[in-house]
């Protein structure tokens, strides 16, 4: 059972004891921070027990268990959030609502700049949040919320967290901690955490079953090919997918009766292995090429292991938040980011290509005071929010060309509300421009939207938004052009590109049956001029060419989770849980569109009794064969999990939890990853973890 359940009156569920305690839960990330039972689109906000307890390694596979949510799983360090079937550039990762200014985005093997264990709590938008952050939210938003800037004052003068875990699919190491204290009228935050990890391993081979067929197909008959007879399959382990991250921080605030204003700094470190067969393509060499130069090659590749990413990045922050500032302005709220990333990938002591990337973003916010209007009450809000972002690519994989990227955007955001029904719209005008050697574009995008919302009885509400989005393209699909040793691909840009639109509808239903609550959503978008890169159908030295290019395509589907308690056996009070999504995206044209996720479902059991707490689930996903061209289907799987957390001391907040995830080791992979074929997902994997309050 999640520890924080969104129904429309806002009741905590961790436990069916404090089923009747109530706790309005504020969604920050929406402009009117409006509660999370009354928002007009999809949300999802996840606190830090629920983070703890279903721990994944990286922060996308941490949450990819929520309806909705997947991820694009390039090994454990380096994922990103793919929310109903989008990702890259329109899924927003954002830190406290501004930009992490890292490299994610622009290629699948390069890690986000944001780990689960520093969330207080994770909000997530699905659908369209392009109103309140640009048209690369234009599929949602996964906003990590942390303390490093504290809010509050602390009640009992000094407080903190310790997290200390092991995981024994990969020989995983976790720690975190955090300490927060008062100092006069200053409050001070010290964070820090390491994570850990050898090779993972998995039931079966690395590659997928179809994968081999194809090749041994491809190879059958081949006798010039003395090589491939004599290639080992990977059997057992993942190799080159270990890793070492950490990240340490220092926030402080003034925190007085109506807001805080407040500076943080913030170092992250990371050293990883890109597994799948990443590495620099060779150039094929002539047979009379010298034989001891070619042995040496080999023998130096061998000592390679592979390639590895090494990262850092260093950022600062600027939060702040005042409210009851006058008679017409019920509260102000700002946040300005600046940060300097580097990473580097190496093919053993060699650099292969640096990436760095330098900007800032900032966001002003203003909440004005609630109107009684019309026989009902009007809120408005309205901000700017503006980056700047600095980005080169030096080497043998910089595919893309130095760019300097520029946007800037203002919104408006009003919600009319009579009690038992209301209307809520926004819109947002934002510019972006994009510079790099002897090119420039620049582009100007209008969104909007319309909601309107029904409470026909108690604890229901009802929802349909209407909304146009518009989304400019990015400098990888504007000027790409060359090999992209991550996906395996040679990518070509366009720069004529224009700008991608979406019209899109989604209902959204909140209601309780009894004691058992019911939250869902259903949409449909129709993409004018969808930004992919389709394959050509041609190689270059064994890469797939792909191109940039504009396609009219469509996307539905739905998600949803059913709740409540099933009784009480044996003096464990039960519940149980149902959640569910399924995605359709096609090419208007003809085709699916690719990595787009299958049905799945997920169907829990959760049992408490005093300090002991149990939780058992079945995972399904269903095949996908709905695939786009030069695409493999992907294969379904049922995976079984099970938790036990004890509390053995109630008062001193100490938490005990062990956990087994994948218990029948099933081989299993997601067709969201553009490595789903050459890796899965780990095997049989225990975790113990300690977790401390104080």
């Amino acid at each position: 059972m999640r520890t924080l359940l969104l129904t429309t009156t806002s009741l905590l569920l961790a436990a069916p004891a404090l089923a009747q305690e109530t706790e309005v839960i504020t969604v920050t990330s929406t402009i009117l921070q409006t509660g999370a039972d009354e928002i007009t689109g999809s949300v999802e906000v996840i606190d830090r027990t629920h983070i703890e307890e279903n721990l994944s390694g990286s922060l996308a596979d941490t949450i990819a268990h929520e309806p909705g949510v997947s991820t694009t799983f390039f090994g454990p360090a380096a994922s990103r959030p793919v929310i109903r079937g989008l990702g890259a550039d329109r899924v927003r990762v954002l830190n406290n609502g501004v930009g992490l200014i890292d490299a994610s985005t622009s290629s699948p093997d390069h890690a986000v700049a944001s780990e689960a264990l520093e969330a207080e709590r994770v909000e997530i938008l699905r659908g369209p949040a392009a109103i309140a952050y640009g048209g690369g939210a234009i599929g949602g938003v996964v906003n990590v919320i942390d303390g490093r800037i504290p809010e509050e004052r602390v009640e009992d003068r000094l407080e903190g967290r310790f997290y200390l875990g092991h995981t024994t699919v990969d020989n995983g190491e976790t720690a975190a901690g955090q300490i927060r204290f008062n100092a006069g009228s200053l409050v001070f935050n010290l964070e820090m955490m390491t994570r850990d990890a050898e090779d993972y391993d998995i039931p079966g081979f690395s590659e997928s079953a179809l994968a081999r067929a194809l090749e041994e197909e491809e190879h059958e008959g081949d006798h010039e090919d003395e090589d491939h007879e004599e290639e080992e399959e990977v059997f057992g382990t993942v190799e080159n997918s270990g890793l070492e991250f950490s990240t340490g921080s220092v926030g402080v605030s003034w925190v007085g009766e109506n807001g805080f204003i407040g500076v943080s700094y913030k170092s992250t470190d990371a050293l990883y292995g890109i597994p799948g067969g990443h590495g620099h393509h060779e150039e094929e060499h002539d047979e009379d090429e010298d034989e001891d130069h070619h042995d040496e090659e080999e023998e130096h590749h061998e000592e390679e292991g592979g390639v590895a990413i090494d990262l850092i990045q260093t950022r600062y922050d600027l939060r702040g938040e005042f409210r009851n500032v006058s008679e017409f302005i019920n509260r102000v709220r700002f946040s300005f980011g600046t940060a300097e990333y580097k990473h580097v990938e190496l093919e053993g002591d060699e650099i292969g290509t640096l990436f760095s990337n330098e900007g800032w973003e900032g966001r002003f916010e203003t909440r004005f005071s609630t109107i009684e209007l019309g026989g009902g009450n009007l809120d408005s809000a309205a901000g700017i929010q503006a980056f700047s972002r600095d980005f080169v690519a030096q080497g043998e994989e910089a595919f893309v060309p130095p760019s300097l990227t520029e946007d800037f955007g203002l919104f408006l955001v009003e919600r009319w509300d009579t009690g038992a029904w209301g209307l809520e719209g926004g819109l947002r005008l934002e510019n972006r421009d994009i510079e790099t050697a002897g090119t420039s574009r620049s582009f100007d995008t209008f969104s909007i939207s319309g909601s309107a919302f029904w409470r026909p009885q108690e604890n229901t509400f009802l929802a349909v938004t209407l909304s146009s989005n518009e989304r400019a393209p990015t400098d990888v699909e504007l000027f790409a052009d060359g090999e992209h040793i991550a996906t395996s691909t040679v990518e070509n840009g366009d720069p004529d590109l224009d700008v991608e639109s979406a019209v899109s509808i989604e209902f959204t239903a909140r209601t309780e049956f009894g004691s058992w609550a019911f939250e869902g959503a259903a949409f449909h978008a129709e993409y004018d001029g969808f930004i992919g890169a389709f394959p050509t159908g041609e190689e270059e030295e064994e890469f797939l060419v792909v191109e940039y290019r504009q396609e009219d395509a469509s996307l539905s589907g739905f998600e949803g989770r059913l709740e409540g308690p099933l009784g009480e056996f044996a003096g464990w009070n039960l519940s149980g849980e149902l959640t569910g999504e399924y995605v359709n995206a096609s090419i208007d044209a003809g085709g699916d569109m690719p990595r787009i996720p299958p049905l799945s479902f997920t169907a829990g059991v959760s049992a408490e009794m005093g300090v002991h707490q149990l939780h058992g689930e079945v995972v399904w996903a269903g095949e996908q064969d709905n695939v786009a061209e030069f695409e493999l289907p992907t294969e379904g799987y049922t995976l079984l999990n099970a938790r036990y957390s004890v509390t053995p001391f109630e008062d001193r907040g100490m938490r005990i939890i062990l956990e087994g995830r994948n218990l029948a080791d099933e081989e299993a992979r997601l067709h969201t990853s553009f490595l789903k074929d050459a890796l899965p997902l780990p095997g049989r994997n225990f975790r113990a973890a300690l977790v401390m309050d104080f």
